[in-house]
């Protein structure tokens, strides 16, 4: 092999090192692209073999590289850069491997040609070095297949500008200006095949493998080294025909396209953000933002501006793996609004089937002993007639207990006092005190046993008062129809239910009697009650034998949802934890208020520093308690009080502030807030409040009630028409409460908790909850503060002394 300088071969050799220095550069990126890699490795072997081939001087050497250089290597480039294309356009699966075939099949048929040229001459006729040039050049005349494969390879590069503007045009490519520039290089390229056929003076040697290279070079420095992609779903089948804002990402979560919606929507152009992350893009949006960490199909909702969006993030894939996600923002306020208004159906619906159930319960207990009265008042007097004078007074005493313990257990029922007992005394501190009353009235004995050790912390509140229920159901039936003497009631636990047994040594019946329409009320009672938690009743009975109510409830609670011990003893046993968010810009204080609320049956889902923290945690976390300091930067509690009870009116915000101003305090209230609490609270206080609340009650420090008096009395002064303007209303609440409740009215209203005025009046502190509620109901107010700035009004709480 013979060879001489020719200065052409720098073309070639130069534009071989800008291939070679752009993949080099695309690998220290890692954007490297297989196919476009291939695609400058085949170009760099093109114009490396071309540099040979003119610097040759023997016609055996130039013939051999051109054949290698153009007909082994370059007929296949245009194939290759088609495959390229396809892929990068996301039509991946049409390139089947019958089509890949197919594809290759001219470009390998040339091959096979090239190696048996000599016999046929279909690719080249005639070889001819010209060595009368200061140069050498090879000559040739072509055969029929060359012109074939030519052809082929003009074909195949328009096939490519073709894909290429089309997917650019219809936004079909992450970069839609790098695929104009794609095919107008491709252009370039065919223009150039084309003048060097058509014009042999055009360019004394073939310069393809220059401009391809050039083009390669050009394409990756226009489109920064970024890899072509394809946005993963058809744009016109989805993205331009829907009204809701429609944002395609990849597996990256990288910005792949926008729909015109999504651009009036978030107020970006596709331009601008294409190729970013979707949390870069979407900066004003941080409910977004936070939902999409969430890498499966999620639906999310928000609200902004008064309305209620939902955030809908689906995954895609292309039948081989997940390509991406889309995310679809929709505006459902009408639709919130119609399934908030099915919502309150739905509860009206629920109190009205619940009201009848209590009053079914009620109406047949109350029965009971109203016969049971009627017969022992008739007793009574036949007594009394005979002279039995001792016996009757021990028949009186009974009956007066039986009265007393029914008229506490319709109370019971209609204020629901029961559920709070089983809050603070737990399960078993509750029915042990009802079987003793129930032994010592009915004259029956009860045996319990609990051999699993079941605790009341393993029983949830839901479950213990369905099953306190029961149990009464249970015995209640004993005592009216099983003529029984003694019952036995076990306790057992597993893994994931509750077990119960109660079973008495009474007459008995047969099970099969019970068809569905002759069930008695009490069976069904227990089923219901059952129901409700997911549970179930099966009664087990025989003539003669006795009566077992088999009860199976599931074990809701979880270690970590135990209650804690609280302050003086009592426990919160059956209670789930409430989630509270603490909101104060001292980090201090809220790590003190952390320590003495997590040991009493709260769980500090969070903390933030101020009111704009506060509505982004809020969101995240769902808690259902907020402590809120009044003064914070940025946002202070007022406003982020707003702001949170417009988004989630079921969170209760309870205001921590040192101030005591009446301004305040009202101003707390009329933007939403459940309860206004001073910091100075004595900690015994501030949880007494917090655990009112948690049952339903707005709080409000005694000494901060005093603040809505004006409140009240100018909406009294407004309904007293008769009254001149002016004048101030005489509050009597003499005339409405009885003695024993304008003196616990005059305590509370003093500052003194249900405990203090229970030890001063000598009552239980469940008797003096029991007579708020009383007073309250009374005096038409709505709560405990209500209450409080009512007798302050009247003049009981001014004076310790007064009334």
């Amino acid at each position: 092999m013979s060879l001489q300088y020719n200065p052409y071969l720098w073309h070639y050799l130069f534009a071989a090192l800008f291939v070679l220095g752009i993949m080099v550069y695309a690998e220290y990126k890692r954007v490297v692209d297989r196919l476009l890699t291939l695609v400058q490795v085949m170009t760099i072997i093109w114009g490396l073999g071309f540099a040979v081939q003119i610097s040759a001087t023997d016609l055996k050497t130039s013939v051999f590289w051109y054949l290698l250089a153009n007909d082994f290597v370059g007929f296949k480039i245009p194939v290759i850069w088609f495959f390229w294309s396809l892929v990068v356009a996301g039509r991946r699966k049409w390139l089947t491997k019958t089509r890949v075939l197919w594809l290759l099949a001219i470009p390998l048929c040339t091959d096979l040609l090239n190696l048996t040229n000599r016999w046929h001459g279909l690719m080249y006729q005639h070889w001819n070095l010209n060595l009368t040039g200061r140069y050498p050049s090879l000559e040739f005349k072509p055969g029929l297949w060359y012109w074939v494969v030519t052809i082929y390879c003009g074909v195949i590069l328009l096939a490519v500008i073709a894909v290429q503007l089309r997917a650019a045009f219809n936004r079909e490519f992450l970069y839609w200006k790098q695929g104009l520039f794609t095919a107008v290089a491709t252009a370039a390229v065919l223009i150039q095949i084309v003048l060097s056929l058509t014009i042999p003076a055009f360019w004394p040697y073939d310069p393809t493998p220059v401009v391809i290279s050039f083009a390669v070079v050009l394409s990756s420095i226009v489109s920064r080294f970024r890899i072509q992609e394809a946005v993963p779903v058809p744009r016109n089948m989805i993205l331009e025909k829907m009204v809701d804002a429609a944002l395609i990402l990849d597996n990256r979560d990288r910005v792949m396209d926008l729909n015109p919606a999504a651009e009036a929507f978030f107020g970006i152009k596709i331009s601008q953000v294409a190729g970013l992350n979707f949390t870069e893009a979407l900066t004003g949006w941080p409910e977004i933002a936070a939902a999409g960490r969430d890498k499966t199909d999620a639906i999310w909702d928000f609200t902004r501006d008064g309305r209620y969006f939902e955030a809908r993030f689906s995954v895609m894939n292309d039948g081989y793996k997940n390509v991406g996600r889309m995310l679809v923002v929709q505006d459902v306020t009408a639709a919130k609004k119609a399934e908030a208004q099915l919502a309150e159906q739905q509860q009206a619906l629920g109190i009205l089937r619940e009201r009848e159930r209590l009053a079914r319960e009620l109406h047949d207990s109350l029965g009971q002993v109203l016969g049971y009265t009627q017969m022992q008042i008739k007793d009574i007097r036949e007594k009394m007639k005979n002279g039995e004078i001792e016996v009757a007074e021990d028949s009186l005493a009974r009956l007066a207990q039986v009265i007393l313990e029914a008229n506490t257990e319709i109370r019971e029922f209609i204020y629901e006092v029961k559920s709070s007992l089983l809050f603070k005394n737990g399960f078993f501190g509750t029915l042990k005190p009802y079987l003793d009353r129930f032994a010592r009235n009915f004259k029956i004995k009860i045996e319990t046993e609990n051999p699993d050790r079941l605790t009341d912390e393993e029983i949830d509140l839901a479950v213990g008062v369905q099953l306190f229920r029961i149990i009464q159901e249970a015995l209640t039936n004993v005592r009216k129809h099983a003529r029984a003497d003694q019952v036995r009631i076990i306790f057992r636990k597993t893994a994931q239910q509750i077990e119960v047994e109660v079973t008495d040594n009474g007459i008995g019946f047969d099970p099969q009697s019970l068809t569905p329409d002759r069930l008695s009320f009490g069976l069904e009672v227990m089923r219901e009650r059952a129901f409700q938690v997911g549970g179930k009743i099966r009664i087990e009975a025989a003539p003669g034998r006795g009566t077992t109510v088999k009860i199976k409830l599931p074990r809701i609670a979880r270690e970590e949802n135990r209650p804690e011990q609280e302050a003086g003893g009592e426990t919160t046993a059956g209670r789930k934890k409430i989630r509270v968010l603490l909101v104060d810009d001292h980090a201090l204080f809220i790590e003190g208020l952390r320590n003495l609320i997590s040991s009493h049956g709260f769980e500090v889902v969070g903390t933030a520093r101020d009111g704009l923290e506060a509505l982004l945690k809020a969101r995240l976390l769902q808690p259902e308690l907020i402590l809120m300091d009044l003064t914070m930067p940025r946002c202070n509690g007022l406003t982020a009080t707003r702001l949170i009870k417009a988004e989630m009116p079921e969170v209760k915000i309870v205001i921590l502030s040192m101030s005591d101003q009446d301004q305040d305090l009202l101003a707390a209230i009329k933007n939403g807030a459940n309860g206004y609490l001073l910091k100075g609270l004595r900690p015994e206080d501030l949880l007494e409040e917090l655990i009112a609340l948690a049952s339903g009650l707005t709080t409000i420090s005694s000494e901060m009630a005093a603040q809505v008096l004006e409140e009240i009395s100018h909406q009294e002064r407004g309904e007293n028409t008769g009254q001149e303007s002016g004048q101030s209303v005489q509050l009597e609440p003499e005339r409405i409460l009885s003695p024993k409740q304008v003196e616990i009215l005059r305590l509370v209203a003093l500052g003194d908790t249900y405990k203090e005025v229970a030890a001063k009046l000598d009552m239980t502190e469940r008797m003096v909850k029991y007579q708020m509620a009383q007073i309250i109901k009374e005096l038409h107010l709505q709560n405990r503060a209500q209450a409080i700035a009512y007798a302050r009004q009247a003049g009981l709480g001014n004076d310790p002394a007064a009334r």
